[in-house]
Order: structure tokens, then C-alpha cells, then sequence
């Protein structure tokens, strides 16, 4: 999706990754599998430690993968952060913009367009 196709009341970024939250921050780790195909999973994945990397995300990504269920769309994390964070809108908008960008190009997400 490029950034010129973007429309945030359209768009609805839905999750595609397990996450733990800390307790006392509310901060977010992603839990990213190392390998996704069933013939890695069974032959390789025996010799790590960890079957997965965590990301760890910062206040603001949190809010977002948090709200990043299937049930808001863009438009409506904006108004989350932008009220938790109480922000300049356009400033919220820009970096939202880019961080859903990124989730999406990562694959973290997939972003669905809602019916309007």
C-alpha cells in the first residue's frame, strides 16, 4: 500500500502477532515467530533458545498495537493517542501514519479497508 493510497477512516489494522504487556509500564512486546513455515518450525526451531524475537514497542506503539484489534480503524487510534497524549493532531497524524506504514511493511499487521 503506498502512501498516497492511504485513507485512515478506511483503513482497519488488525494484529498478526502474539504480545505480553508489562504490568507497571503498559508497555508492549511483539512476539515475532523466527521461522513461520511448518518445515523450519519442526527442524530448526529445536536448536534456539527462543522461538521468537520481541520487539519492544515505546508509550505511543503501544497504544497503537493495542488498538490494532480489527475494531478501530486508523482514524479511531488517532482520536486514542491523540487524547491520551494530548498532541498537536497534525504531529499524531504524521507518526501514526508512518508507524502503521511500518507494521504493515514488516508484516506485523494487515490492514483491511472497512466498508463505509
Amino acid at each position: 500500500m503506498k502512501n498516497s493510497e492511504f485513507n485512515f477512516k478506511e483503513i482497519v489494522p488488525i494484529r498478526r502477532f502474539e504480545w505480553e504487556e508489562d504490568k507497571k509500564t503498559g508497555r508492549i512486546t511483539i512476539l515475532r515467530p523466527k521461522f513461520e513455515s511448518a518445515f523450519c518450525k519442526k527442524y530448526l526451531l529445536p536448536f534456539f533458545k527462543n522461538k521468537f524475537f520481541k520487539i519492544k514497542l515505546d508509550e505511543l506503539g503501544s497504544i497503537v498495537w493495542k488498538n490494532c484489534d480489527g475494531k478501530n480503524s486508523v482514524e479511531g487510534i488517532k482520536a486514542v493517542t491523540q487524547k491520551t497524549f494530548n498532541q498537536d493532531i497534525e504531529k499524531i497524524d504524521e507518526r501514526l501514519k508512518k508507524f502503521i506504514l511500518q507494521l504493515h511493511r514488516e508484516k506485523f499487521v494487515i490492514l483491511l479497508q472497512k466498508k463505509l
